[in-house]
């Protein structure tokens, strides 16, 4: 599936009412980030993952993303690399990710991490504000009833992860500071 159809569908549902506690909203919710999450991973280049090592995608602190993603890439690879979806109990165990998607309950864990853990090839996600202006590269937000992104670039390029044009086209970007 094209990227921009998963980003047009994905506002579609993001853009949704949502009702307190309905749980086709929260399924509907999840499933959407978990596509962003696979297609922000279909448009990065890990430099340093050798040929035929899987891409470990990791969720801390959302249970719901982590079912949907393991859904969603059941079965896919990206460019010759397998899939595999792990929920980490621990941050210790975050270095071992390519793709980390940081729930809300994780989000003090990620700002303790430090310079160290940011330069890493790992392609941090949250949808916790002000997770780009803190290091974070994606930061996910609801604009106008759509799910949205931003890339702080500045975080990327510390990471060494290369991000297609197409990515950043359909973006806001940043850098730190912003």
């Amino acid at each position: 599936m094209r990227f921009g159809a998963i980003v047009l569908s994905a506002g579609l549902i993001a853009g949704s009412p949502a009702r307190a506690g309905n749980a086709a909203t929260v399924a509907s919710d999840a499933a959407v980030k978990a596509a962003f999450l696979f297609n922000f991973a279909k448009f990065t280049e890990w430099p340093s993952l050798a040929a035929g090592t899987p891409i470990v995608a990791c969720v801390a602190g959302d249970e719901d993303i982590g079912a949907e993603l393991t859904s969603t890439v059941r079965g896919q690879t990206i460019g010759g690399h397998t899939i595999t979806v792990r929920k980490p109990q621990d941050s210790s165990l975050w270095m071992e990710c390519q793709l980390l998607f940081i729930g809300d309950g994780e989000s003090r864990h990620f700002a303790a991490t430090g310079p160290p853990f940011k330069t890493q090839p790992i392609l941090t996600v949250s949808s916790n504000k002000g997770f780009s202006q803190s290091g974070g590269i994606i930061e996910l937000y609801v604009d106008q009833g759509r799910l949205r992104f931003v890339i702080n670039l500045d975080a990327a390029e510390r990471a060494k992860l290369r991000l297609s044009a197409r990515l950043l086209s359909l973006a806001k970007v940043v850098h730190d500071g912003q």
